[in-house]
């Protein structure tokens, strides 16, 4: 009974920080998403929304927290020209996301525009929540739009690839399933590179945001030079649109 009580006390811990236990049960990639309660395995990510530039350095890796502006209205970014929007701004801010070894916090403060998170390695089930919100706003609420991008050696363009909205407001027990935003589906893919009979073609998600950027890395020199685009630097983000929303979690549900 003594052992049960500490192997229990160290799985709540784990929980509580957030981390992403390694000796989670497996699960395969077709189970079902986390139940409503949420309990298992996870990471948190808080965006936390300041009404000001925050000072200092927030790029610890241990951290799990990424600072945002409250009110993102008349803010945005520059992206690459020419591109295929025929636009050199994105309203709102960059978040941007790459996957490694582990989670980190590559730069934690993304009031001045720009953020970057690292996903640790595997796929996940990713749900949002907003937690509180600013009583100044009647009708918060945060947009999230998840971004493919990539220049194409063949046509001197850069291409935006719209893989995934999401729109979060304050609501009890209310989380927002954002696992799209991770994923690419045929209809997504506008250069045509997916069949969506592929192995790590999941039913009605498509492929990993990650998987299908380091297909179309390849897909040229595979192809022996006959795939229509040539493409590189390939990234992916999130375009983040915020009115009023003071902390907005997100939760990353390991799938197996």
């Amino acid at each position: 009974m003594k052992y049960k009580a500490i192997a229990l006390l160290a799985a709540c811990i784990m929980i509580a920080t957030g981390l992403a236990a390694v000796n989670a049960a497996p699960k395969n990639e077709g189970d079902p998403k986390p139940g409503t309660d949420f309990n298992g395995p996870h990471f948190n990510l808080n965006l936390i929304g300041k009404n000001k530039e925050m000072p200092g350095d927030y790029d610890n890796p241990d951290r799990h927290t990424l600072f945002v502006p409250i009110d993102t209205e008349g803010m945005n970014f520059s992206i690459h020209t020419p591109n295929n929007l025929d636009q050199d701004t994105m309203d709102g801010i960059k978040i941007e996301i790459t996957q490694g070894p582990e989670f980190a916090m590559i730069d934690g403060d993304a009031t001045d525009g720009y953020g970057a998170f690292e996903l640790g390695p595997g796929k996940y089930w990713v749900y949002i929540a907003v937690k509180a919100k600013s009583p100044k706003y009647d009708e918060a609420y945060t947009n999230i739009t998840g971004w493919v991008e990539a220049y194409d050696n063949t046509g001197a363009l850069w291409y935006y690839i719209d893989v995934g909205f999401v729109q979060v407001s304050k609501g009890k027990n209310k989380w927002t399933d954002a696992t799209d935003l991770f994923f690419v589906t045929t209809n997504e893919d506008d250069f045509g590179f997916l069949i969506g009979n592929e192995t790590n073609y999941i039913g009605n998600l498509g492929m990993w945001v990650f998987e299908y950027m380091s297909g179309l890395d390849t897909w040229y020199e595979d192809s022996g030079g006959l795939a229509p685009y040539n493409l590189e630097n390939l990234a992916y983000f999130w375009q983040v649109v915020n009115s009023g929303n003071k902390l907005i979690q997100v939760r990353f549900y390991p799938m197996g």
